[in-house]
C-alpha cells in the first residue's frame, strides 16, 4: 500500500512540475502611469468677443478663455518570451489617447425618464465608460535573415517628426500599423521593408457595411527604410520611402469645408521621401530630417463637386546640442514646415506629428477645441511656420532646471483678393484683408525632480507673446491680441 501511495505522490509531483514548466513563460512588465494638472490663461488669444462665422478665416476664438484641466496617462507594456525564436510584445492602456481627463468618465445615474438622481448626489458610484485598449500586440520573429514584426505595432523614424512610436512617458499619440515589417542587417547597413493597413473603417458606423472587409474603406502603406548606422563613428544616415493609399470611401482623411463640417476626401496616393542624418562629435550632436510629400491628395478643400488636388509639402528640421560640462547643456531646434497658400491647384501644407513639439504653449494645443469642443485639445501639429528654439538645462543629482526661448513666423498668410487656408481648422476661405506673419515669441521655464528611481515630479511655466498673425479677422477691424500664459505640475511613475 505504501508503495502505491509513494508512486501516486511521485506521479502528482511530476504532473505538477510539468504543468508549471508548461505555463511559466517568462513575462516582463513595464509601463508608465502619470497624473498632471494645468492652468492656462487666455486660450482665446484675443481680448475681443469674436462671433465665429464658419469658413470666414477668423483666427480669434470666442468663449471662456480660461482653461483648467487635469489628465492622466497609463501605458502597460507586457513582453512574453515564448521561446528563443519568438517574443510577444504589446501595449495596453485605458481611456482615451492613452489616458484621459480627470472626471471625464463620471456620470450620475438616471431613471427611466432620463432624470438625474440628485438625492443621491454624494452616494452614487459614477458610471465608467473607459475601456482597456489594445494599442499594440505583435510578435517578433528572430531568424538568420531578418527580425520580423507581425501584428499591430508602432513605428518610429528619424527625429519623430512624421513617424513617432510614442515611447516617451507623456506621448499621447503614436504611429500605429497593422502589418508586417522585416529588418535585414548586414554589418552597419540595414534594409527594412514593411506593409501595413492604417485603417479599414468608414465613419460613422451606422450600417453593417461601415466596416466591411471588402477593401473599399482601406488606407494602406508600403515602404522601405535604408539605413547606415556606424556606432563607432556615431553616425546614422537613412532614407525612408513609402506610398500611402486611401480608398475613396474611407473617412480617415476627410477635408473640412469650414470648422463645423467635413466632406469625404476621396481616393489618394501620397509618396513620402524622408532623408535623415545624425552625427555626434564628443559633446556636440547634430541631427536633421527632411520629409517630402508628393502625390494625389484627393478633394483636399471639400469642394462640391469634388476637385482633386496634388500635394507638394515638405519640412526641414534641425536639432543641435552641446554638453558644456556634466551640469550644463545647451542647444537649438530649428525648422521650416510648409503651409498651404490656398490659391493654387495643389496642397502645400505639411503637419508634423503631434508628439513633436518645441514649446509649452505655442503649437502645443488645438486652441479652438478649448471653447468649441468635440475635438482633441492635444491633437495639434507644427505647421506653416519657420521656428527657432534656444534652450539650456542645468542638472544636479536629482534636479534638472530648464529654460527656453522660442520664436516663430508663418510662411503662408492671407492676402486680400486671394484664397487662403486656415491651418488650425483646415479649410480654405476667400481673404478680403491681408494678414501679418508674426506667430509670436515664448519663454518657458521648468524643472524635473527625481523623487526616487521610478518617480519624477515636474513643473513648468510658459509665457507666449502672441503675434499679430492671430489678430486677423478678415474684416477691416483687426482683433486685439492678448498673450497666453500658464503652467502645470505632473507626477510620472515609470516601472
Amino acid at each position: 500500500m505504501s508503495v502505491i501511495l509513494s508512486r501516486m505522490a511521485l506521479g502528482v509531483l511530476v504532473f505538477s512540475l510539468s504543468i508549471n514548466s508548461a505555463l511559466a513563460l517568462p513575462i516582463d512588465w513595464n509601463g508608465v502611469f502619470g497624473v498632471d494638472t494645468h492652468l492656462l490663461s487666455n486660450t482665446c488669444r484675443t481680448k475681443d468677443t469674436v462671433t465665429k462665422v464658419p469658413g470666414s478665416g477668423t483666427q480669434g476664438i470666442s468663449g471662456d478663455c480660461g482653461a483648467s484641466f487635469q489628465t492622466y496617462v497609463f501605458k502597460l507594456n507586457p513582453q512574453i518570451i515564448v521561446n528563443d525564436g519568438v517574443t510577444l510584445k504589446g501595449e495596453l492602456s485605458s481611456g482615451f489617447i492613452r489616458g484621459g481627463f480627470a472626471g471625464s468618465e463620471a456620470t450620475n445615474t438616471q431613471d427611466a425618464s432620463g432624470n438625474t438622481g440628485n438625492n443621491s448626489y454624494f452616494f452614487v458610484t459614477p458610471a465608467q465608460r473607459s475601456a482597456l485598449n489594445v494599442n499594440q500586440m505583435y510578435m517578433e520573429l528572430y531568424a538568420d535573415a531578418a527580425l520580423v514584426k507581425l501584428g499591430r505595432f508602432s513605428k518610429h523614424y528619424g527625429l519623430g517628426s512624421i513617424f513617432d512610436n510614442g515611447t516617451e512617458a507623456w506621448d499621447r499619440f503614436f504611429t500605429m500599423y497593422d502589418g508586417v515589417e522585416a529588418e535585414m542587417k548586414i554589418s552597419n547597413f540595414s534594409l527594412i521593408p514593411y506593409w501595413a493597413k492604417i485603417s479599414s473603417f468608414k465613419e460613422p458606423a451606422a450600417t453593417s457595411t461601415a466596416s466591411a472587409p471588402s477593401g473599399t474603406f482601406d488606407v494602406r502603406e508600403t515602404g522601405v527604410v535604408a539605413k547606415y548606422d556606424n556606432k563607432n563613428r556615431d553616425l546614422v544616415v537613412s532614407v525612408l520611402y513609402a506610398k500611402r493609399f486611401s480608398e475613396r470611401q474611407n473617412a480617415l482623411y476627410n477635408s473640412s469645408t469650414s470648422h463645423t463640417s467635413a466632406i469625404d476626401r476621396g481616393k489618394t496616393e501620397v509618396t513620402i521621401i524622408d532623408p535623415y542624418i545624425s552625427k555626434r562629435w564628443n559633446k556636440f550632436k547634430i541631427a536633421a530630417e527632411f520629409p517630402m510629400l508628393t502625390g494625389d491628395y484627393g478633394n483636399a478643400y471639400g469642394l462640391t463637386p469634388p476637385e482633386n488636388a496634388k500635394i507638394t509639402a515638405n519640412a526641414y528640421i534641425l536639432e543641435a546640442s552641446y554638453e558644456m560640462n556634466p551640469k550644463w547643456d545647451i542647444g537649438l531646434n530649428g525648422g521650416q514646415v510648409t503651409g498651404d497658400k490656398g490659391s493654387t491647384g495643389k496642397f502645400e501644407g505639411n503637419y508634423l506629428h503631434p508628439n513633436y513639439q518645441v514649446a509649452e504653449l505655442m503649437f502645443r494645443y488645438r486652441y479652438n477645441a478649448f471653447t468649441e469642443g468635440n475635438e482633441n485639445i492635444f491633437n495639434s501639429s507644427i505647421t506653416n511656420s519657420r521656428y527657432l528654439k534656444l534652450y539650456a538645462n542645468y542638472k544636479t543629482d536629482k534636479w534638472t532646471w530648464k529654460g527656453a526661448f522660442i520664436t516663430a513666423n508663418a510662411l503662408e498668410t492671407a492676402e486680400a483678393g486671394s484664397d487662403a487656408y486656415h491651418h488650425e481648422e483646415n479649410y480654405r476661405f476667400a481673404a478680403t484683408e491681408t494678414q501679418a506673419d508674426d506667430l509670436g515669441h515664448e519663454v518657458d521655464v521648468g524643472f524635473d525632480y527625481r523623487w526616487n528611481p521610478n518617480v519624477i515630479i515636474s513643473g513648468y511655466y510658459g509665457y507666449w507673446f502672441v503675434g499679430d498673425y492671430y489678430s486677423f479677422s478678415n474684416t477691416a477691424t483687426e482683433l486685439e491680441v492678448s498673450d497666453v500664459h500658464g503652467g502645470g505640475l505632473r507626477a510620472t511613475l515609470e516601472f
